[in-house]
């Protein structure tokens, strides 16, 4: 049985965290985007270790979640539990599959990601400059995060920078493009889309304008270009190639700390701050920290206390380097945790784990849903596991799956070359017997034309017989005439 898409109710979305937190705009956006399905008992939504960049909520219906083989909890549908995403960490830490038939909803959590962080950024708002004559390069030297740096490196920026002249519909930047360059425009407006897809419609998320700067996010977590940038109007913007911005700007303002020295910051008065999704947070987090999501970071800032240092964390360090930048240009005193909770170790794993169990049985939200949350089918033994037990299943599970992997690419390049044989095998073949037919083609040519020469040849002869006999005839003639004179 095949899942089933339908429509979605807007009304089931509202109540989804943190869908519920977007603009109208960009929430009609996301409802415009997001895919609901109907799917039958038994079928795995997801499993664990693999990244499929999908945030997943049920919506209806009961879900287990599996640890390896062994049943860790159920979820069920129009529960507290249920408005958050499932198991959000990528790659997956646990395998969610259908108990029962069920409803779920998913969206490309880059496109929710991107959405959350423009949404309500009146610093990226379409805006018409009164100082338009302003000098950019006076207010990018006044900004927070070019007082932070060195002279010498504000001196080799200034030497390194570029202008780029850009036409009005050019495109600046292309989503899923490795990042190259840090952009400032000096001149112009841009717009900012994104698709969910690579076959989906544009969806516009704002517009730039003078001052603005953009590109810095996969610089500074060396990833691919997450949004399109394109021209609104012919304009001039100033660049700095990934070379520069990393030795002249993201190591500077980018100051990364071991969980030892981070540790230590935070006994001083350092305050955590976790930017991971409400789902990621909910589900473990380090004790005592604050979770501003990055996609609200820009709207949050107030909540912050800029005379206090703040150590950023991440699953994996990528969204804490992007946040601890943002931070950096408005001015706060930022360390990054290096590598994120991923590089934790079992015992600093243990002595971080902020996560606490939820009771055996709570109310459901919905009316007549009696039943828990989350229901802990082995609380007793997997409280006598230790974490280091658990990192080895991990690992040695990783393992397999790698080696799987490996044996199935294998296999799947010698079916791929025995395919390519067997193609060139009958090209080989369908040449062969083109080059036969043009062979017996010509032969019966050949044969047609001696025949046909034969022929010619043969006329010829009985026409030069004719002509002999003719002549034959005439001295005939000419002789018995003169005998009959005579």
């Amino acid at each position: 049985m095949s899942a089933v898409k339908k429509a979605v109710d807007k009304r089931l979305l509202k109540a989804l965290v943190p869908i519920n937190a977007l603009a109208p705009q960009h929430f009609n956006e996301i409802a415009d985007k997001i895919i609901v399905e109907d799917l039958p008992a038994g079928r795995v939504i997801f499993k664990e270790g693999e990244r499929d960049n999908h945030t997943i909520y049920l919506l209806a219906g009961e879900i287990t979640l599996f640890s390896g083989i062994a049943p860790t909890g159920s979820v069920y549908g129009d529960t507290e539990s249920a408005r958050h995403p499932l198991s959000p960490p990528q790659p997956r830490q646990l395998t969610a599959k259908a108990k029962t038939p069920v409803t779920i909803a998913r969206i490309d959590t880059g496109l929710l990601d991107v959405l959350l962080s423009w949404d309500q950024s009146a610093g990226y708002e379409v805006t018409e400059l009164e100082d338009g004559d302003e000098d950019w390069m006076s207010r990018m030297l006044q900004s927070p995060t070019f007082q932070k740096l060195p002279a010498a490196n504000i001196q080799k920026l200034l030497m390194s920078i570029e202008e780029y002249p850009a036409a009005n519909g050019s495109v600046v930047i292309r989503q899923g493009d490795p990042g190259d360059y840090y952009y400032i425009i000096k001149q112009g407006r841009c717009v900012v889309t994104r698709k969910a897809a690579p076959t989906a419609q544009d969806v516009k998320l704002a517009e730039l304008s003078v001052g603005d700067s953009f590109g810095e996010d996969a610089l500074i977590s060396d990833s691919k270009r997450n949004a399109t940038i394109t021209m609104l109007t012919d304009g001039r913007l100033m660049r700095l190639a990934k070379k520069d911005f990393v030795a002249l700007l993201r190591e500077p303002l980018l100051a990364q700390v071991s969980f030892a020295k981070a540790q230590s910051l935070v006994s001083e008065g350092a305050h955590w701050l976790d930017v991971r999704l409400p789902g990621e947070f909910q589900q473990d987090h380090i004790t005592g920290a604050m979770n501003i999501p990055l996609s609200a970071l820009r709207h949050r800032l107030d909540d912050l206390d800029a005379a206090s240092r703040y150590i950023v964390y991440c699953d994996n360090g990528g969204r804490s380097s992007t946040a601890a930048f943002l931070l950096s240009q408005h001015g706060y005193d930022v360390r990054v945790l290096t590598g994120g909770t991923q590089a934790l170790g079992p015992a600093e794993m243990r002595a971080v784990h902020g996560q606490e169990k939820p009771a055996a049985r709570t109310e459901a939200i919905g009316p007549g849903n009696e039943g828990a949350e989350v229901i802990d089918f082995n609380q007793q033994a997997q409280a006598r596991k230790t974490a280091d037990e658990s990192a080895a299943a991990q690992k040695e599970a990783r393992r397999q799956s790698e080696q799987l992997l490996r044996e199935a690419e294998q296999q799947a390049a010698q079916v791929q070359a025995a395919a390519a044989a067997q193609l060139a095998e009958a090209r080989a073949a369908q040449t062969q017997l083109e080059q036969a037919g043009a062979k017996q083609q010509s032969d019966a040519q050949s044969a047609l034309t001696t025949e046909r020469d034969a022929a010619i040849q043969k006329i010829d002869e009985l026409e030069a017989a004719h002509q002999q006999l003719a002549a034959q005839h005439a001295q005939l003639q000419q002789a018995l005439q003169a005998e009959s004179e005579r």
